[in-house]
């Protein structure tokens, strides 16, 4: 197996999108707001929020644009972050983020689930996978065509990879990368088929569709050269019967 695992807390001006693991620069301060999605607490400058775990009543919260995006940009979109509501939080509460909705226009947050998790459980999620050696793989002969970008794991939440790094500069035309090839760190488990492709090394487009074409042009070309000895053939078995 082949791969290697990040964990840590993302930075800004960190290049990988990764998890973020719990840290003071992760906080979301939020606070209570009546059940339901007034559009003026949008138009307020406000995002409504609900969070929900297991054996906790949900709580509806609104949070500043601002804050949320001060929050965002860290990385908690994709990983765990401190939430303190100002009305019955001392201490911060761990979670993640389970849903975003965005306007399909402006991707403007209009609404966000987040879950509560318990540290000591095991949960389900999705961790981003990325490749190295593509300049390796690809140099001048083939394009990579990806499959899937993302596994499914289970672990602890303090176990949660930043993402999952796998080497594909040995590929040569033809290779894929499964699911079996990539290995996790102690604690976590790949819930995907061991046998499902995440990248392939394919021959560029172009080429084929040369290929194909030169291909038709041969094809053509046999055609039209047998079709006089057909005619031929016909024209002989048609001249005693003249």
């Amino acid at each position: 197996m082949t791969g290697i695992y990040a964990t840590g807390t993302i930075r800004l001006g960190q290049t990988l999108r990764g998890w973020c693991s719990m840290s003071e620069d992760v906080v979301l301060t939020a606070n209570l707001r009546e059940p339901g999605y007034p559009r003026h607490l949008r138009q307020q400058g406000y995002v409504p929020m609900v969070l929900y775990g297991k054996g906790l009543e949900n709580l509806h919260l609104q949070v500043s644009q601002p804050e949320l995006e001060r929050v965002m940009t860290l990385g908690a979109e994709r990983g765990l972050l401190q939430l303190r509501v100002e009305e019955l939080d001392e201490e911060e509460r761990v979670v993640m983020v389970r849903e975003i909705q965005r306007d399909p226009v402006e991707r403007d947050i209009l609404h966000m689930d987040l879950y509560q998790v318990d540290l000591t459980e095991k949960l389900t999620t999705n961790v981003p996978v990325y490749f190295e050696g593509e300049e390796e793989a690809t140099a001048g002969i083939g394009v990579l065509q990806h499959e899937i970008r993302e596994l499914e794991i289970e672990c602890l939440p303090v176990n949660i990879p930043d993402y999952l790094l796998v080497d594909i500069s040995h590929l040569t035309l033809g290779d894929s990368i499964t699911v079996a090839d990539v290995s996790a760190p102690e604690g976590v488990e790949i819930l995907n088929e061991p046998t499902e492709t995440l990248v392939t090394l394919v021959q560029p487009r172009m080429e084929e569709e040369e290929e194909e074409e030169e291909e038709e042009e041969i094809d053509l070309e046999e055609e039209v050269a047998r079709e006089p000895e057909v005619i031929g053939e016909e024209q002989e078995e048609e001249e005693p019967e003249a």
